[in-house]
Parts: C-alpha cells; structure tokens; sequence
C-alpha cells in the first residue's frame, strides 16, 4: 500500500535547511497521516504483504535519517545523536536484509524472490514493541526540535534536550533487543544444525 503514502524526504530536508520550519513541521504532519493512512487501508483490505513489511519501516527510517540530518546542519539536533540514530538504523536495515537471504539459504532468482512477491515463502518484518516507543520519541522530539527556533523558550529547550535523552536511551534498548533477538534466532538456528 505504499503508493498511498505522502512521503518527500528531500523537500522536508531542503525545507529544515533554509530555515523554513514551520512547513517542513506541516510536510512532516502530512508524511505522519498519509503513512497511518496507509497503515489503516492496508488492514482495513487485508492487504499484509512481507514487501510493505520491509518498505514501510525503511521509508519511515529514510524520512526521519534526511530531516535529522537537516536538522544537524542547522544546529537543531546534537550529531552524535542523530549519528546514534540513523547507525541503528543502518544496522537495522542491514540485518533484515542478511535474515531474509540467510532464511532462503543465500540462494534467490530475483528481487522478486527474495521480497516474497509471490507469497511463497513469507518472512516479514515485524518491529518491537521498543522500537515503535523510540520511533513516537523520535518524532516528537523532531517536531520539538522543529519548533523550537520561531516559538521555543529556554523552557521548552530544556524539554527537547530531555528529550533528546529519551531518544538516547530508547535507541540504545531497542538496539540491544534487536541484538538479543538475533541472537536467540541465530543460537536457534545452529542447534537446528547441529
């Protein structure tokens, strides 16, 4: 379902980098109701693909990795945080991809096997339940981040920088479950084996 989905990283970005954050925060609302929207419509179908599985959350990743960025450049969020944030989720990223090509043995015909366009062999994404706690975290802090230059106060300052501590903390816990899942599947597997 991802053809309904509103989602322009780069004019977000180009809007945070000249300044312009009042609409990068509007484009930002417009990404958030168009992919719940599209979540909503998926369910609603019974449209549960394991390739929506593996777009939605890299499209989400992609759309939060440009605006941080931007958001660095400008000096709205720290760079060790967004280089925390956006390394999860490169790691993330790269660990479904080797999950998916280790569950068919390394061995696919096409992108179409191996993103299971068929239905023959389904392995879909599913994230933690942390995961989707740092993501709401995440975007709140962004949009706090993204308000606070035209109507912060040395106040509300303090809440983005707790909330940066939040992010902090929420990326480092979903990254070590991440981690202890992969190794409770990996030590599952070679038992298997053995």
């Amino acid at each position: 379902m991802e053809a309904f989905t509103v989602r322009h990283p780069p004019l977000c970005s180009r809007m945070i980098s000249n300044g312009w954050y009042s609409s990068a925060m509007v484009g930002l609302a417009i990404s958030g109701a168009t992919d719940w929207l599209d979540g909503y419509t998926a369910r609603k179908m019974g449209i549960n693909s394991v390739v929506g599985s593996y777009l939605d959350p890299l499209a989400d990743k992609v759309l939060i990795g440009c605006v941080a960025l931007a958001m660095v450049q400008n000096d709205l969020l720290h760079p060790g945080l967004v280089a925390l944030v956006v390394g999860r989720d490169v790691l993330l990223v790269s660990g479904a991809v080797y999950q998916r090509a280790n569950s068919l043995g390394w061995k696919w015909r096409s992108w179409d096997d191996f993103f299971n366009l068929d239905g023959t062999s389904p392995q879909k994404v599913e994230p933690l339940f942390i995961s989707k706690v740092n993501t709401v975290f995440q975007l709140v802090l962004v949009a706090g981040a993204l308000l606070q230059p035209e109507f912060g106060t040395q106040e509300t300052e303090l809440y983005v920088t707790l909330l940066s501590w939040l992010v902090v903390s929420t990326t480092v816990a979903s990254t070590a479950a991440y981690g202890a899942q992969f190794m409770k599947k990996s030590s599952g597997l070679i038992a298997r084996k053995v």
